[in-house]
């Protein structure tokens, strides 16, 4: 939210305007190649960046930003604790939901996660 570094509970209301910063956390316990990451985006936000390719994060994941979800290409994922991010804004008044991350391997298909949803409130 705007300033301010505070977790987003369920139902939770924001104001038009707000920013919103998205993290993936990510927990590997193997060593894992190509793999895919896949986040709706709630109606009602939209990405403050827009521009799709090497955003500089800790993975050096290809990021793609789409008019329903914000997908992240990952070569290379070592075993243990990492996060991928982005900003939205909130913009249009109303409750929307915030459908599963999923998480896929490209060549392995039998390797697949997802996160949980959440809903939230923009006001005027």
């Amino acid at each position: 939210m705007d300033g301010d570094r505070a977790e987003l509970a369920n139902l939770e209301r924001l104001k038009s305007g707000d920013l919103v910063e998205v993290e993936l956390e990510i927990d590997s316990k193997n060593d894992c190649e190509y793999l895919l990451f896949e986040d709706p985006k709630a109606s009602g936000f939209e990405p403050v960046e827009v521009r799709s390719g090497d955003n500089g994060n800790e993975m050096h994941a290809y990021v793609e930003f789409r008019d329903e979800r914000v997908t992240f290409f990952v070569r290379a994922l070592a075993r243990g604790q990492h996060s991928l991010s982005y900003r939205l804004r909130a913009e249009i008044p109303g409750k929307f939901s915030a459908l599963p991350a999923k998480a896929s391997a490209m060549y392995a298909p039998e390797l697949k996660a997802n996160s949980d949803e959440i809903k939230l409130a923009i006001e005027d």
